[in-house]
This record gives structure tokens, C-alpha cells and sequence, in this order.
């Protein structure tokens, strides 16, 4: 009989790497900002093209991401940006399975529920600087 004291160890050195992994950096961050970003730019056409399944990956792309923001915002323990990424969450994930039923009507208005979260973040904690970049504003 096999010993299953590998696997369990195995399991449990992958489980505390997981739990001390460092937290999102700023860079890290902007990174999935214009990610999300240049998805938010094809989505229209996406929908107007009803291409249902660039639309639902691009909605579960942006739920993903949300969820980074989600633990991003924790960490830096902002309340309100931690409520509008979560929710944020749930819309993405509403287009993604909405694009799946090809629920078009639902998948506009869902990805107005994003848009609306992001752009209240934006205006809330996004400062723009001299050369055109932006930093935090907490």
C-alpha cells in the first residue's frame, strides 16, 4: 500500500505558496486595467457582430479580472472600490452566460452595469498626471 503522506505534503506546500502570494502591485494592476480595457473596446462589435462566443470569454475575462480587483482593493481595504468590483463580478459574469443564451438585450444592459462600476472607480481613485499617465488617488 502506497504511502500517502508525498501527496498530502505535496498538497499542502502548493496550498501555503497559494495563501503567501504576494499581493497585486501597482504595475501589475494597470497591466489589467488596459487589458480589461482593450476588451471593453471589442465588446461592441462583438455584440453587434452577436459573436456569442468572443462575447461570453470576454465577459468571463472581465469577471476574472474583477476578482482581482476584488482582492487588490481588500488588501488596500477600500470598501467602496472592493462593492464595485464585486459587483462588477456579477455583470461580467451575467454577459458571459447571457452571450452564451444569446440574451442580447441582457448582455447590453449587464456590460452597462461593468462600464458603470468602472467608470465610478475611475472618477473615485484614478488621478490623471502631467504626462498622461494616471496614478491612485486614495
Amino acid at each position: 500500500m502506497k504511502s500517502l503522506f508525498p501527496t498530502i505534503t505535496f498538497a499542502i506546500a502548493i496550498s501555503t505558496l497559494t495563501l503567501r502570494a504576494d499581493p497585486m502591485d501597482e504595475k501589475q494592476f494597470q497591466k489589467l486595467m488596459k487589458e480589461s480595457g482593450d476588451i471593453a473596446k471589442r465588446m461592441k462589435p462583438g455584440i453587434d457582430g452577436k459573436d456569442s462566443a468572443q462575447v461570453s470569454k470576454d465577459g468571463a475575462r472581465i469577471e476574472e479580472i474583477n476578482k482581482q480587483m476584488v482582492a487588490f482593493w481588500q488588501a488596500k481595504k477600500v470598501e467602496k472600490a472592493v462593492k464595485l468590483s464585486e459587483e462588477s463580478v456579477a455583470s461580467a459574469k451575467l454577459v458571459a452566460s447571457s452571450a452564451k443564451e444569446q440574451d442580447w438585450e441582457k448582455v447590453k444592459a449587464s456590460l452597462q452595469g461593468v462600464m458603470k462600476n468602472c467608470k465610478a472607480c475611475h472618477e473615485t481613485y484614478r488621478e490623471k498626471l502631467d504626462d498622461g499617465s494616471y496614478r491612485f488617488k486614495l
